[in-house]
C-alpha cells in the first residue's frame, strides 16, 4: 500500500530525528482534535499538504489514501449528514482526513525501524511502569506484518482468478471469492508468525533485556529549534482560538 509506504528523498523531514516527528505528529493531532470550526480543519488539511511537499513526497500519495479509505470516509461524511448539517459532515470529514494524511506524512518520512525506536526512547520515562520494548518490538513486527499480508492477499487473489473465481461479479459471488481467500491467508499469518517466532529463538530475543541498535539516533540542534517552533504555534493557535 503506497499510501503508508516509507518514500526515500533527501528532504529536511527525512534528516530529522523521529522523535521530533513523532512531536509534530502528536501537536497535529491535537490541533485536529480539538479544532471544532470549519474554517480550522481546511487550514490544517492545507498544513499538511505543506508538510507532504516539504517532505517531497508525491502529492499522488494524498489521492491514493482518499482512495484508500473511501468507504470510511463516506460513511463518516453520511452518518454525520444524516444527524447533522453539510458543515458538521464536511468538518467531521476534514478532521478523519487530516489524522490519515498525518499516519501517512509520518511513515512517508520515516523508516519503519527507525520510528519504532524513536518511540521506544520517547517512552523511557515510563518504563517503570510500562514495556517499553515490548510495545516496540510489537509495533516493528506490526509494521513489518502488514505489506508482507498485503501481498499474501494479492497472489492468492491472482491464484483464485486464475481458478475462475471472480471478484467483479455480484455481490453473493464476491462474498464467495473473499471467503475462499480468508483460510489461505490465515494459514499463511500463521506460517510466517512461527517463523518470525523461530528466529528470534534462534537469536537469543529476551523479553525486557537492554539491546543495542545498528544506528543510533542523535537529537541535533535542528530538532531543537523545530520542537520549539511546533510548540510556539500550538501555543499561538489555542491562543488565537480563546480570543476568537
Amino acid at each position: 500500500m503506497e499510501s503508508v509506504a516509507y518514500y526515500p528523498a533527501a528532504s529536511y523531514w527525512h534528516r530529522r530525528d523521529p522523535r521530533f516527528k513523532l512531536l509534530v505528529v502528536i501537536a497535529g493531532a491535537m490541533l485536529v482534535l480539538t479544532e471544532s470550526a470549519l474554517g480550522g480543519q481546511l487550514a490544517l488539511f492545507f498544513l499538511h499538504l505543506l508538510l507532504f511537499f516539504t517532505g517531497r513526497l508525491p502529492l499522488k500519495r494524498v489521492w491514493q489514501i482518499v482512495k484508500t479509505f473511501r468507504w470510511l470516509l463516506l460513511i463518516t461524511f453520511l452518518l454525520n449528514l444524516w444527524s447533522g448539517s453539510l458543515g458538521d459532515a464536511v468538518r467531521y470529514l476534514l478532521r478523519l482526513l487530516n489524522l490519515l494524511l498525518m499516519s501517512s506524512w509520518l511513515l512517508g518520512v520515516t523508516e519503519s525501524l527507525t520510528l519504532i525506536k524513536g518511540l521506544e526512547l520517547s517512552l523511557q520515562p515510563f518504563r517503570r511502569w510500562l514495556p517499553v520494548g515490548e510495545m516496540a518490538m510489537v509495533l516493528g513486527l506490526t509494521l513489518s506484518f502488514f505489506p508482507l499480508l498485503l501481498t499474501e492477499a494479492r497472489e492468492i487473489m491472482l491464484a483464485q482468478q486464475a481458478r475462475g473465481v471472480n471478484f467483479q461479479t455480484n455481490w453473493a459471488k464476491k462474498l464467495r471469492g473473499l471467503l475462499a481467500m480468508v483460510i489461505p491467508l490465515f494459514l499463511s499469518a500463521l506460517r510466517r508468525a512461527l517463523e518470525i517466532a523461530q528466529a528470534m529463538e534462534a537469536r537469543g530475543y529476551v523479553p525486557g533485556a537492554p539491546r543495542g541498535s545498528l544506528y543510533e539516533l542523535a537529537w541535533g540542534k535542528k530538532d531543537s529549534l523545530g520542537a520549539l517552533l511546533v510548540l510556539s504555534l500550538v501555543l499561538l493557535w489555542w491562543g488565537y482560538r480563546l480570543l476568537r
